[in-house]
């Protein structure tokens, strides 16, 4: 007769293989059978990766790059998962940030859990965990666009693109590419310089890159998403370039109203959100939403699962996907979260986790609005305002910093 083992004397590893075939709901209840099982699926990512893949596929992409590694798996999924009841939770309003420009685009897009704010004298940053400067700005008011990770950091500029790799190493470390704009895919970084689209192996020695394709149309927006590299032009179309194929497509639209969308937030050539004053154009794998009435848009964020939305009367709205209804005749449906004093109105929007909840950043044309969510209060953020994982980028932006003062 086989002898029958015990659940709590299956190795770890397949402890957690059996968990990961199982939703995120039984995992929660998992966690409070005891202590043992509680600290083994707390201190598995794994298992919570899994989680995210499954039920916040793209969401949760989206959100781990922008919180980089102040956030584990583990956190993203329970923050997405009450994001569904997120009006339900008491927020905190403030203003962080006071400009002396007027501009309308202050706020470049946080990544790597850094938020990078553009000024008339450049752009200086804040560690998102905790909201504290970080002591370096780069000086270059053309600056557009900047992305990290934990080997790399690129930013965009008028004159071009600045690649920067770990300053420690013997090997190249640096380069600068004319670029119009970029996408950095783990150690791959994709550009293009007017039509033509270029590729950058960022695990070569030499940082060289490789002409990929000339596009017949103007582009508009660059993606890449699950190996795909996906282009958006001007004219409507969806160009998806894998290793070994080359894909072309029309954005499911009336022709005419093409040119009038000349907005676009894209994750890959099935999801996403294009719109102009009145249109409103939404695609994604379950949902597709065109309207033509649509109440004038401000400032925009795309999360696959909900767009929030600002508009001019000063409101920060949420849209939800799952809650529109059908029909020609429909009418969009908003859960406001809040509405901005002294008829103040966003301009930007970007949206970054963290431990305890989502921070919701607002960028009008003179101030930095943060809307914080403290959906788990016994969750601390750091308080070290140099974490270990940042370190090696600190030392990369020095170094891009004295580049960049050097041209």
């Amino acid at each position: 007769m086989e002898e029958k083992i015990q659940i709590n004397d299956l190795p770890l590893e397949i402890f957690i293989e059996i968990l990961i075939k199982i939703d995120g709901i039984s995992v929660g209840k998992c966690r409070r059978v005891c202590k043992r099982w509680r600290d083994s699926i707390d201190g598995s990512d794994q298992i919570w990766h899994e989680m995210c893949r499954k039920e916040f596929k793209y969401s949760s992409q989206i959100a781990k790059r922008k919180a980089g590694n102040d956030c584990r798996w583990y956190h993203v999924y329970k923050n997405l998962k009450l994001w569904l009841n997120i009006t339900k939770y008491d927020k905190k309003v403030r203003e962080f940030y006071k400009f002396s420009l007027h501009d309308k685009s202050h706020v470049l897009e946080i990544d790597y859990g850094v938020l990078p704010l553009k000024d008339a004298r450049g752009v200086v940053f804040y560690d998102v965990s905790t909201l504290k400067y970080i002591p370096v700005a780069i000086s270059d008011v053309t600056c557009s666009k900047i992305a990290n990770n934990d080997n790399i950091t690129v930013v965009l500029t008028k004159s071009g693109l600045y690649v920067q790799k770990c300053v420690d190493s013997n090997n190249t470390t640096e380069e600068f590419f004319k670029a119009d704009n970029f996408v950095l895919a783990g150690d791959e970084l994709y550009y293009y310089k007017s039509r033509d689209v270029y590729k950058c192996d960022l695990t070569s020695t030499n940082l060289s890159s490789n002409l990929v394709i000339h596009c017949n149309y103007s582009i508009k927006e660059i993606q890449y998403c699950d190996k795909i590299l996906h282009l958006f032009t001007t004219c409507g179309r969806i160009i998806n370039i894998t290793k070994d194929n080359i894909s072309e497509k029309l954005i499911n639209c009336p022709i005419e109203w093409v040119k009038h969308l000349r907005n676009i937030y894209a994750i890959n050539d099935r999801n996403f959100v294009c719109y102009s004053r009145h249109i409103f154009k939404l695609d994604t794998d379950l949902y597709h939403h065109l309207y033509l009435e649509f109440p004038p848009i401000t400032a925009l964020f795309f999360y696959a699962d909900i767009v929030l939305i600002a508009t001019r009367a000063g409101e920060l709205l949420l849209y939800r996907l799952s809650s529109q209804k059908t029909g020609r005749m429909s009418r969009p449906i908003f859960e406001t979260l809040t509405i901005f004093p002294e008829g103040k109105f966003a301009v930007q929007l970007d949206v970054c986790e963290r431990k305890n909840g989502p921070l919701i950043v607002a960028s009008t044309f003179f101030e930095i609005i943060l809307v914080e969510y403290n959906f788990f209060p016994h969750e601390e953020e750091s308080k070290c305002s140099f974490p270990l994982n940042k370190i090696s980028m600190y030392k990369r932006l020095l170094r891009l910093k004295d580049r960049l003062q050097s041209t």
